[in-house]
């Protein structure tokens, strides 16, 4: 999310409202926003419905795989701050684009927490869908 927010003024030219979806507690959700100067809303989901409603998993062993703890392992390494438990570890999240009638036009579920669309590939589908 925080990888789309340089794109703000071409996302508003296409029309396009992001809006991040959390299951996390308010705190969290305003310090995610003062870290990535996101201007988006944030809507929270404490119940995770919506995490249900699009058919993403929650998942230990994906969650903390290989993936995951070589990404930790590498941001301590380079000097990040690592902020600590922010909710439930085990659920994965995913991207999707859902158009003005509702209609879901790109799902993308995360395979573990590192995993993530590419911003070329989430622009593409953007367009794509502008132009049809």
């Amino acid at each position: 999310m925080a990888q789309v927010v340089p794109l703000q003024a071409e996302l508003e030219a296409l029309d396009v409202n992001v809006v991040a979806i959390s299951f996390g507690a308010e705190y969290w959700a305003r310090m995610w926003l003062q870290e990535t100067n996101a201007p988006f809303p944030v809507l929270l989901d404490p119940a995770k419905s919506s995490y249900a409603a699009y058919g993403l998993e929650s998942s230990f062993w994906r969650s903390w795989g290989p993936r995951t703890l070589l990404y930790y392992a590498n941001a301590v390494l380079h000097g990040q701050k690592l902020l600590g438990n922010r909710g439930d570890t085990e659920q994965l999240g995913g991207n999707f684009i859902v158009d003005a009638n509702g209609i879901i036009r790109f799902a993308y579920a995360s395979r573990d927490p590192t995993d993530r669309p590419t911003i070329d590939a989430l622009m593409s589908a953007l367009h794509k869908l502008k132009s049809s």
